[in-house]
């Protein structure tokens, strides 16, 4: 097994963790009739976000020399992906007895950490500016959720949401296709 096998597993694992996740959230909240319009967005946008990272995790293929430095980085970035797939749907012995907009932070600042993740992973791959894009991109989603934490308008959050959302499909199908 090569040190990349070794280390796909791994975030696969927690990948796959993550998914696995939200997905039960999301049918248990629809089960016991408590989804949120803004929730169920959110979890959409966060279902993307964890499919395409899963599917970055994979341009490690070609990483030769592999270091201790590298392995922290990118299981940092893996774990990251499920402390926020957790703020979206916390276990049922914390946090859920709250509707989400009591929650609704603790998911924007996972995602704020997730994104300083995402960008030090890019960083120790040497892509954070392939695309070019991705960096400003990244970036703005931070900014967005910082706005989100502190404007506190339920208004808001469903435009973030569905903003978040909408963007990361055109990301993912059209500028990491065409434009990369």
């Amino acid at each position: 097994m090569s040190e990349f096998e070794y280390l796909a597993v791994f975030v696969s694992i927690i990948f796959g963790i993550s998914v696995t996740h939200i997905l039960r959230g999301i049918i248990r909240s629809i089960y016991r009739g408590e989804i949120d319009h803004t929730h169920f967005v959110l979890t959409a946008f966060l279902f993307f976000v964890l499919i395409l990272n899963w599917w970055v995790g994979f341009s490690w293929v070609e990483q030769e020399v592999w270091s201790f430095d590298l392995f922290i980085v990118i299981v940092i970035w893996s774990v990251s992906h499920y402390l926020a797939a957790i703020t979206l749907y916390p276990p049922l012995s914390a946090g859920i007895e709250h509707p989400f907009e009591f929650r609704r932070n603790w998911f924007l600042w996972a995602f704020f950490g997730l994104g300083l993740a995402d960008i030090s992973q890019a960083i120790a791959r040497g892509a954070v500016f392939t695309p070019r894009a991705y960096l400003p991109f990244v970036l703005h989603y931070m900014i967005l959720s910082m706005l989100a934490i502190y404007i506190k308008r339920p208004w808001f959050y469903r435009v973030i949401a569905w903003y978040f959302l909408m963007s990361m499909l055109i990301w993912s199908f059209v500028v990491r296709r065409f434009l990369a």
